[in-house]
């Protein structure tokens, strides 16, 4: 997002950018990781790679795209909640190839889009708590890409604590 003056102007290039690195970033961490050592956790309380590439197709599927189309559409559509639409995957390899082609529709999506208002806001319940929260389809879009960003710091902690254990006794 770049300002204009005073205005708020998001560039939708450099974010639909950012969505295809960071998904050619995600594949690139995983891909040379077999399903096994996809299943390790680095401890009961984190998740295994499996899991990090499950909920990402999921994501994919059912969250910022789905949510973004409800809010542009016209007339806009309410939030829609997560429906039980959450899809386990056998492996993680499976997850990877679904994440992609998922990320591949939503850029495909994303560069059809003609002017759309990213100022149109939403009543959402969000969180453990459900609280309601105002969300503009401007903030759903960036949060997107923070989203990837958070998941790459995860899969990047997760591969150095692979990486850890598997140069025991070196360190």
């Amino acid at each position: 997002m770049w300002l204009k003056g005073n205005d708020p102007v998001i560039d939708i290039n450099e974010i639909v950018h950012q969505l295809a690195v960071n998904a050619e970033a995600i594949r690139v961490l995983v891909q040379a990781i077999s399903d096994q050592q996809a299943e390790w956790q680095p401890n009961p309380d984190t998740w295994s790679m499996a899991k990090v590439m499950e909920h990402m197709y999921n994501e994919e599927r059912i969250d910022f795209r789905q949510h973004l189309k409800e809010m542009l559409h016209d007339p806009p559509q309410p939030w829609g909640a997560f429906r039980d639409e959450y899809l386990s995957v056998p492996s993680c390899r499976q997850a990877l190839d679904r994440f992609w082609a998922e990320r591949q529709a939503s850029i495909t999506w994303l560069e059809a889009l003609d002017s759309p208002d990213w100022e149109i806001q939403s009543q959402v319940s969000f969180g453990p708590h459900n609280e309601t929260i105002t969300l503009s389809a401007g903030d759903v879009l960036v949060s997107w890409v923070d989203h990837d960003f958070s998941h790459l710091r995860q899969m990047i902690k997760w591969l150095h604590a692979w990486h850890e254990q598997e140069s025991a006794p070196y360190s």
